[in-house]
């Protein structure tokens, strides 16, 4: 029965352990937290770069394609 449990603690650190590895390859995928490259490590400076893709993507006009009549 004590050897049943310290398996089972042993797989639950072992679980915990490869969600730890996958959140940090996420972060780093991401570019988020410790991994984000400089000039993004600041909500300020994320929330900056938002506001002018934003803007980048408003500026463009976009084409739209009249509906053809099948009449």
């Amino acid at each position: 029965m004590v050897e049943s449990n310290r398996r089972e603690a042993a797989g639950e650190r072992a679980a915990a352990a490869c969600a730890i590895l996958l959140l940090q390859h996420a972060a780093s995928q991401a570019e988020i937290g410790p991994f984000a490259r400089r000039g993004r490590e600041t909500p300020d400076t994320a929330a900056r770069l938002y506001r002018a893709a934003a803007q980048r993507g408003r500026a463009r006009p976009r084409a739209l394609v009249p509906a053809r009549s099948f009449a």
